[in-house]
């Protein structure tokens, strides 16, 4: 048993060796590269189909069902 690389080997679930030795850093993500100009498009989308059928929603009334949804309970 090589005493020295022991740490190397470690569980991390190991109460006792996060305690001494500190816990490894946890690797760094990357960050992932967003396309504005897509991203512009499809909220513009959306704001239009929104437009298109907001009378159809208003008068289906749709408020106590999304209530109900946003209550936190």
């Amino acid at each position: 048993m090589d005493i020295f690389n022991r740490n190397r080997e470690r569980n991390p679930d190991d109460h006792f060796s996060n305690l001494m030795f500190g816990r490894e850093p946890e690797p760094e993500q990357e960050e992932s590269e967003v396309d504005y100009l897509q991203l512009m498009a499809s909220v513009e989308t959306l704001m239009g189909l929104y437009s298109q059928y907001k009378p159809t929603i208003d008068k289906i009334n749709l408020n106590p069902l999304i209530a109900k949804f946003l209550k936190k309970e």
